[in-house]
């Protein structure tokens, strides 16, 4: 396979790895916010005829989510890389869907067997780099708020006051960082499970794509958790209808934004 250069989007064919389907990597391409919104229909449409394995795949991801929760230590530190791996399997269940019409419970263990490396590897480098940004902004907050303390024996106004400010700005910073560090791995899953990409160059295509589209995505990620909320109201029961959706939704805005008109997605203006 043609090397990916990490700062340019990926304009080569590429096999999928599980070798079903042929798709052409490309843009990343612009979308409108109509046509984000629609992700939601499109992956509903996605599900038909596939509603039971696909809920079955997903509460399975979720049992054995709470259950590695329940292992005292080695637990919580296996769950990102195990979770991972799982969502690549998703991935791969929703583009047999698209690619031949059928769905493989089976599929959903694929990352265990194919492309584990990568995967692996993009875990860790994710619960380094949201470590990362953690620190960084926890210790500007450290920092403001100390300032914020050394002014409670001069003026308690004047110390309120700051307290008002220093959160009025360290919110949207907060806001800002780690939405910008989502942007480098919400792509990255499907680029190297589907687009057999590297973690360097899934990374700096997932973050250029979001960026691309800006307005677009922020405007699913608010509709999309007023819609989980809502879902979550009935006992949690009405996830099981949403989280298939929003499953199949996200896989379509793979297709739409990073793979060519060739294939059947629907662009916006460049």
């Amino acid at each position: 396979m043609t090397e990916v250069n990490p700062y340019q989007g990926p304009e080569t064919n590429v096999t999928s790895p599980q070798g079903e389907g042929t798709f052409t990597l490309g843009g990343p391409h612009k979308v409108t916010v109509g046509q984000a919104l629609g992700w939601l229909g499109e992956g509903m449409r996605m599900l038909s005829g596939h509603w039971g394995v696909v809920i079955g795949a997903l509460v399975l991801v979720m049992v054995i989510t709470m259950g590695l929760q329940l292992i005292p230590f080695l637990g919580p530190l296996a769950q990102p890389f195990i979770t991972t791996l799982l969502y690549a399997g998703l991935v791969k269940l929703f583009h047999r869907i698209a690619t031949d019409g059928r769905s493989d419970f089976g599929d959903l263990f694929a990352g265990f067997s194919e492309r584990t490396g990568p995967l692996l590897l993009l875990a860790l480098v994710q619960i380094g780099v949201y470590l990362g940004a953690l620190l960084v902004v926890g210790g500007l907050m450290a920092i403001s708020l100390g300032g914020s303390m050394s002014l409670q024996s001069m003026d308690p106004q004047a110390m309120s006051s700051g307290m008002g400010v220093m959160m009025a700005i360290m919110l949207p910073l907060f806001l800002i960082v780690f939405t910008l560090v989502m942007f480098l791995f919400y792509f990255a899953v499907p680029l190297i499970m589907l687009g057999g990409m590297g973690l360097g160059g899934a990374m700096g295509v997932s973050f250029r794509a979001c960026m691309k589209n800006l307005l677009p995505m922020i405007v699913y990620g608010i509709v999309v958790m007023l819609i989980v909320m809502v879902a979550a109201l009935p006992l949690l029961l009405g996830l099981l209808f949403v989280m298939p959706i929003l499953a199949g939704a996200y896989y379509v805005s793979f297709r739409q934004v990073l793979t060519s008109p060739a294939d059947g997605a629907e662009h916006g203006p460049e």
